[in-house]
């Protein structure tokens, strides 16, 4: 993450553990660790997915970083890419942003449009020829749909039903399907991103963060709280360790030759 996106994690943080120490009622302890969650997960994508401005969003989130040597490996190669996120409007801004970087224009499918809206926006993006790059919302975008004019998948925010993610990536990897497919998917370490990349992982519940299995986010204490959501400068990456990616391979086999390939990438941190 950038210094920016740091300074404001930790806000929220701080302001999550004022919260629920000034009382001690479960249900409104449970909806700020909830609430906060989420203003922790937009914060990793880009501080304007949290709070508004008129600062551009260039320089200002290790994802958007990443995101754009994605576009532009994909868009160098003559492919396409699909990015979706769990936040229609960030996709907007995010859509915006890459078409004037790339000078190709580059829609958001979500589900605010009409279905005809839509139907144009897939029938465009799968007759077009040469590169080409759609943004779709998690919820409008993870069913349905036939992209198979792409062969990359961005998944920049992580969500904590792992089938959900793999119906996204499933609108790319379907029969006539013919290139390998790559799915990329975004963590920033050390922060609640790679707490729900754990969980979706099966490695944990989560309830069972720091807590006994027989407890639940409303049990949490400050200490507790700062454990499972506050940042980890152990696993956080520095700029030095800038070209770290971790990554994983795992080819599957349908009715086609085509295969998926699995990428995690690890968000850094830019302009420190």
């Amino acid at each position: 993450m950038t210094p920016e996106q740091i300074g404001m994690y930790q806000a929220v943080l701080d302001s999550l553990v004022a919260q629920t120490t000034e009382g001690d009622e479960s249900p409104r302890q449970k909806g700020a660790v909830l609430a906060a969650i989420t203003a922790l997960k937009q914060i990793c994508n880009h501080p304007v997915n949290y709070q508004e401005d008129d600062k551009g969003l260039e320089g200002r989130s290790g994802k958007l970083a990443r995101v754009n040597e994605i576009v532009d490996t994909v868009f160098a190669a003559g492919e396409k890419v699909l990015i979706f996120t769990h936040f229609a409007s960030w996709g907007e801004k995010l859509a915006a942003y890459l078409s004037e970087r790339t000078g190709t224009a580059i829609s958001c499918y979500h589900g605010g449009l009409s279905r005809g809206a839509r139907d144009r926006l897939v029938g465009s993006f799968q007759d077009s020829e040469g590169a080409g790059c759609m943004v779709l919302s998690l919820k409008a975008g993870g069913t349905g749909l036939n992209l198979t004019a792409a062969n990359h998948v961005v998944l920049y925010d992580r969500w904590w039903n792992p089938a959900v993610e793999d119906q996204a990536r499933d609108r790319v990897w379907r029969i006539g399907q013919e290139k390998t497919v790559v799915c990329h998917r975004l963590v920033c370490p050390g922060t609640v991103d790679e707490r729900v990349e754990e969980v979706v992982a099966g490695k944990r519940q989560i309830a069972d963060l720091v807590l006994p299995k027989s407890s639940s986010v409303e049990d949490l204490n400050t200490e507790q709280i700062q454990a499972a959501l506050g940042i980890d400068p152990d696993l956080m990456i520095t700029e030095d360790e800038s070209d770290l990616i971790r990554s994983s391979q795992d080819e599957q086999n349908e009715s086609t030759d085509s295969s998926t390939t699995e990428v995690v990438l690890l968000a850094e941190g830019v302009g420190q």
